[in-house]
């Protein structure tokens, strides 16, 4: 099956409770106010899936989507975006996203990212047009929203499949990795905190008992799967396995 066919599947996501290592959660109003000011955003760019969780952030328990994005049209018939209306994705930064597949009228995901910019990758290779993704849709046992697993997001989004996605806001710089997982895990917090912050008053004002995940995840190619499952290995399992990526000798 190519990318394109697996885009018209819906996936099913399993509910969890988020690790002590990685303990992301957001609340439905949040995710669902991010949704929605995607929906409303005029500045729109493609972007290409490259590959999924870098050995960095599986380290510390995550996982995420690696994007490229590209100047695309919003809608159909429209003009190409420029690099100029979509600035938050042209410059290096921590950001808040919200994205989709490519298929006419699909519902948008919350999402944070780093867009590392003018920076290069330790191998002294460009990253410009390149982004990471944790794409916040998955069910948690408290009714709120966790990311998406490496399985769930290799089958939401195959690789080479073209997404659409809605920059929001710059919520901070892009920070050059130091190798330490403690670092990693504390810089995802810390940005899916300050998007939190972003969305906070539009939070308040929908309220807490107006949306539901069932709603946020209706018609964007994932639906809620009645069982809860563990959370991605975080770093403390991986050590104990001999599965972790860094090297934790003294």
């Amino acid at each position: 099956m190519d990318a394109g066919s697996a885009l018209q599947d819906e996936v099913a996501v399993s509910v969890t409770r988020p690790s002590f290592q990685m303990p992301l959660e957001w609340s439905v109003a949040t995710a669902c106010s991010l949704a929605r000011l995607a929906a409303a955003e005029p500045s729109r760019a493609a972007a290409t899936v490259l590959g999924y969780s870098t050995p960095s952030v599986m380290d510390v328990g995550g996982a995420s989507l690696r994007l490229r994005w590209h100047e695309a049209p919003a809608a159909p018939g429209a003009r190409a975006a420029t690099a100029a209306e979509v600035p938050l994705l042209a410059a290096s930064g921590s950001i808040a996203l919200a994205l989709r597949r490519g298929t006419a009228g699909a519902a948008w995901l919350p999402a944070v990212a780093g867009v590392p910019g003018h920076h290069v990758d330790r191998a002294g290779q460009p990253r410009h047009g390149l982004l990471e993704v944790v794409v916040m849709a998955r069910p948690t046992v408290k009714g709120g929203l966790t990311f998406l697993h490496e399985e769930a997001l290799r089958a939401w989004a195959p690789e080479g499949a073209e997404l659409e996605l809605a920059p929001l806001r710059r919520l901070d710089d892009f920070h050059i990795d130091d190798g330490s997982g403690p670092w990693l895990r504390d810089r995802i917090c810390i940005t899916a905190s300050q998007a939190e912050d972003f969305v906070a008053p539009q939070a308040r004002e929908h309220g807490p008992a107006s949306e539901d995940v069932d709603q946020l995840l209706s018609g964007s190619g994932l639906r809620r799967e009645a069982v809860v499952r563990p959370p991605p290995s975080d770093e403390w399992d991986l050590a104990r396995s001999g599965q972790l990526h860094r090297d934790c000798s003294l």
